[in-house]
């Protein structure tokens, strides 16, 4: 007789798991704020009252309303708050982290911010945890620096963030502007827009695969 994927659901805390207990997953360490429901046919894990999933090599802390753990392959979270190493917080109502790829993408009222790009908005921002690159792609604005834009990527170890246009840019020593196909490249010293250029060829290298 087939079993029912009701009948393959089992809700750990009946066997006997405390619902605050840490569990291993991909390299993450997640502690569930509830209980967790197991489906034995496909082996995620629910975790449907959320928790706080750490990765400590990739320096994030997830902390989110509800999780689901889909083994070997990503973690979603719905209603999420993110932290980085960096000091970066990025807050969505979906995030899907990737293990295989190391990305985490999210979608839905995104919102992000560090000590240096304050209240960056956007369709989709993906972290890039191995080389600590982030995107902001689709409507991308900014308060601090005051700016537009279509694409936005920052580089976390050379404090350089590269605006693709169309874009605008407001500053104390005044206001640019691109077309479709330009780009500016944004220069800081610790939490200060210092400077703004032209990318040259190597820039556009180093930037290259997250322009896509």
């Amino acid at each position: 007789m087939l079993l029912s994927s009701r009948t393959l659901t089992l809700t750990l805390v009946a066997l006997g798991l405390g619902t605050a207990q840490a569990v291993t997953f991909g390299g993450l360490t997640v502690t569930p704020r509830g209980p967790q429901t197991l489906n034995l046919e496909t082996g995620a894990t629910e975790l449907p009252q959320g928790g706080t999933a750490t990765d400590s090599r990739g320096g994030l802390k997830l902390v989110a309303a509800a999780m689901q753990l889909n083994p070997g392959s990503a973690l979603k979270a719905q209603n999420a708050t993110l932290t980085t190493r960096q000091g970066g917080t990025l807050r969505a109502q979906n995030v899907i982290y990737d293990l295989k790829a190391g990305t985490l993408t999210a979608t839905g009222n995104v919102t992000y911010t560090d000590v240096r790009l304050k209240g960056v908005s956007a369709n989709k921002v993906t972290l890039y945890v191995k080389t600590g690159f982030v995107t902001a792609t689709g409507g991308v604005k900014a308060t601090t620096p005051a700016l537009s834009g279509s694409v936005l990527i920052f580089d976390s170890q050379t404090m350089q963030t590269l605006l693709s246009g169309p874009f605008d840019l407001k500053t104390s020593a005044g206001a640019k502007a691109g077309k479709v196909g330009e780009r500016l490249l944004l220069t800081f010293a610790g939490n200060r827009l210092t400077r703004t250029s032209t990318p040259d060829a190597g820039t556009l290298t180093r930037f290259a695969p997250y322009l896509k």
